[in-house]
């Protein structure tokens, strides 16, 4: 039987590539997200091949769920890519209750929902966090997700403490700046919310965006190829040149 990868978020972007991704190097998919028809798109595409749970991963209820949906089967790989930017804007007009919410999902999802998995992780097991360079740089009007961001970092490091006994990694990737949905966001902000949205405006103009198919394969190669110490070592940056050469084959 073939290895079996959970993604969540997998319904555009990093997500969906991703996904095509490990199916093409042999994996089997759980893909998640909040709409079913992008997802179910992907079942169409490689039918028997993935399964699908339409949720908010943000949700109480979405770790057993998620755990229903698996029946019987285990996992080698998750990859909490599920995220969001919003709320933007200055922390002095942040509403505490979309604090929360953003919180819920860019980080009490993935701790949850790992703490629930840990029963069906297989020994080897592999889960990865993407992570962000706003974790270690703040920027103005992204004050929620820079926060939420760091606070993952420390979860990758905290579950590595607590997981390495039981031959599980947790490992965290940059996937740089990505032509994704949520670039469209940012780009749809204005500069009193995000006083650096014209760079980003900038980068889309000028196609120095990366492509998500470019994530994915450094993605795969971090939960398919990397050692435990490339993996789990520390965060990798998919604009390391030290590594570039080792996804790119």
């Amino acid at each position: 039987m073939n290895p079996l990868a959970l993604v969540t978020g997998a319904g555009t972007g990093i997500g969906r590539a991703l996904a095509l991704r490990l199916i093409a190097r042999g994996c089997d998919v759980l893909a998640l997200g909040r709409r079913a028809a992008p997802l179910e798109s992907l079942v169409d595409e490689h039918p028997g091949r993935v399964a699908t749970l339409a949720l908010d991963v943000s949700g109480r209820e979405a770790p057993a769920r998620i755990v229903a949906a698996l029946g019987e089967r285990t996992l080698r790989f998750v990859v909490h890519n599920a995220a969001t930017l919003e709320p933007a804007g200055p922390l002095e007009k942040l509403d505490r209750g979309a604090f929360a919410a953003h919180l819920e999902t860019n980080l009490a999802a993935p701790l949850f929902v790992t703490q629930a998995l840990l029963p069906r992780l297989e020994a080897g097991a592999r889960v990865l966090h993407i992570s962000s360079g706003a974790a270690h740089r703040a920027l103005a009007g992204w004050g929620p997700y820079c926060m939420s961001k760091a606070a993952l970092h420390m979860l990758t490091q905290c579950w590595n403490a607590e997981l390495g006994p039981r031959n599980v990694l947790v490992g965290s990737a940059r996937p740089g700046v990505v032509d994704t949905p949520m670039q469209e966001t940012i780009r749809g902000l204005t500069s009193e919310d995000f006083p650096d949205v014209e760079a980003f405006r900038r980068m889309k103009r000028e196609g120095a965006l990366l492509p998500p198919e470019d994530v994915a394969r450094f993605l795969a190669w971090m939960l398919l190829d990397a050692n435990a110490e490339q993996f789990a070592g520390a965060e990798r940056d998919i604009r390391d040149a030290d590594i570039e050469p080792l996804w790119r084959a």
